[in-house]
């Protein structure tokens, strides 16, 4: 471009033609031509009468005169893009000596032509060819490349195990707030049944006492009438006649003075006795109560201060702004679904217990092909559509055991293929005494060698996310990234004879 070629023909202007470089304190002699200071005045020590380097002419020694406008104008050159200095459409070539570029200094970090390479300045500093040098740079770019590329999987492992860590907290406070709500449901529950059993308690006091009162009226009231009527037959005797009052032998006298009244008890020992233990146990649940109630309210005042005082402003306003019914939403317990269960397996009255038992070593008789072959299955109750949910399962039996713990949707459920579906519909994580190694029913993951017998699976439907930890260590072992479209079913299987899971809580 013309910009180049003008760039490139000031260059020349201000160039000294004794070092052939950009002029440093340009000054001009008698007969007009410019040189470096420094230059000209070497030139002037070893001559004893100077002449013009170029045209030869006699110069005064003491007439140098410094050239500020070309001194500004080499400046300007000086700060420019050494690209801007090639002729168009050439090959890179000096500023100065205009020689092709071949070499590069290490030291200076600049590319030197034939000339420069030979000079005082770059003499002593290590030259390379200019490709050899680029070699060498690409090498180390290859290299830091490369520990970048370490370092980024070393990032993507460290993210993986915290955000791991961080699961498996959320799923340690879902598993908290659920014996929470179990635990207060429990006592709730004892406590409405001690109250109904004292209520009965007290109902049959009552009847029985109302009991006692009809048997001890009617028994006063029977002596009470043979008493009156003994009163009235004195009374008609005073109105006879001496003859009839006297004979025949008057026995109506003793009659009345062998008369007792046959005083009843109005309650009977037993019934004393019983509401005497019933008040008993009355003040005893009423003395564990107060103590109850002053030890939380105690504790509790405590609790709160410290935990309030743990948080900061933020934290603070954040957790003013939760209602505790937001943070403690009912959670339902997991349980065995025995309807969909394979027939081989055996369940606790509680359903939280299945136990695989083979007849004769092998299945019993079955109507349709088992799912998720080789295991023995079997739903968890309820389902989940939305939410979180946490549950642990214990693992026992004998050696070699091998289970099966995830989630799976309708479409896996229905399916008699774990592999019938290129979606997955299928999460879990296949134990056994050598390790665990999470699959889908799309394809098997890399394998983990960490020996579990309690392990926790915690869901959040709606990120997405199937977490599996050690319920022991509360170490991750792996989280599903997914996408639910539909409810979800907690999924159990059972391989060894007489190898059983339980659920908690």
């Amino acid at each position: 471009m013309a910009g180049q070629r003008l760039a490139s023909e000031l260059q020349e202007d201000v160039t000294c033609p004794i070092c052939m470089e950009i002029l440093r304190d340009p000054v001009t002699i008698d007969c007009g031509h410019n040189f470096c200071l420094q230059c000209i005045n070497q030139v002037a020590k070893t001559a004893e009468k100077l002449y013009c380097p170029l045209c030869k002419l006699p110069v005064s020694k003491d007439t140098f005169r410094p050239n500020k406008l070309l001194a500004s104008l080499a400046e300007k050159i000086q700060a420019m893009d050494p690209a801007e200095l090639q002729p168009e459409g050439g090959e890179p070539r000096c500023r100065i000596h205009k020689e092709k570029l071949h070499y590069f200094c290490e030291k200076d970090m600049e590319f030197l032509c034939v000339v420069c390479r030979d000079t005082k300045d770059h003499k002593s500093h290590d030259i390379t060819l200019i490709d050899e040098a680029a070699q060498n740079y690409k090498a180390q770019i290859e290299s830091q490349v490369q520990d970048l590329g370490q370092k980024d999987k070393g990032i993507i492992e460290e993210k993986k195990r915290g955000e791991g860590a961080i699961q498996v907290f959320r799923a340690q406070v879902h598993l908290e707030k659920l014996k929470i709500l179990e635990e207060f449901k429990h006592l709730r529950q004892r406590l409405e049944e001690e109250e109904s059993f004292l209520l009965s308690r007290m109902g049959w006091l009552e009847q029985e006492g109302a009991k006692q009162l009809e048997q001890y009226v009617a028994v006063t009231n029977e002596q009470l009438t043979s008493l009156r009527k003994l009163s009235k037959s004195l009374k008609n005797k005073l109105q006879m006649p001496s003859l009839e009052l006297l004979e025949p032998r008057p026995t109506y006298l003793h009659r009345s003075k062998e008369f007792q009244f046959l005083k009843p008890t109005p309650l009977p020992a037993d019934l004393e006795k019983k509401i005497s233990e019933a008040n008993a146990r009355h003040a005893s649940i009423t003395e564990s109560l107060e103590e109850l109630k002053d030890k939380l309210k105690t504790e509790g005042k405590k609790d709160k201060s410290a935990f309030l005082q743990s948080l900061n402003i933020k934290e603070m306003e954040r957790c003013k702004c939760l209602s505790l019914f937001t943070l403690c939403l009912p959670t339902v317990p997991t349980t065995l679904d025995t309807a969909s269960a394979d027939p081989s397996l055996t369940f606790s009255q509680d359903l939280k217990k299945a136990t695989l038992y083979l007849t004769g070593g092998t299945s019993n008789k079955q109507t349709k092909p088992r799912r998720f072959y080789p295991f023995y299955c079997a739903r968890g109750f309820p389902s989940l559509s939305s939410g979180c949910r946490v549950w642990e399962v214990e693992i026992q039996g004998p050696s070699g055991v091998a289970a099966m713990v995830g989630v799976a949707n309708e479409l896996a459920l229905k399916s008699q293929s774990q592999n019938s579906s290129a979606q997955s519909c299928l999460w879990a994580l296949r134990i056994s005494d050598s390790g665990c190694q999470p699959f889908t029913n799309c394809k098997v993951l890399e394998y983990h060698c960490t020996h579990v017998k309690k392990v926790g699976v915690f869901v959040d439907y709606d990120r997405g996310e199937v977490t599996f930890y050690d319920a022991i260590t509360k170490k991750h072992i792996y989280t599903f990234q997914t996408s639910f479209d539909r409810q979800v079913f907690p999924i159990f299987g059972l391989l060894a004879v007489r190898s059983s899971i339980t659920l908690s809580p």
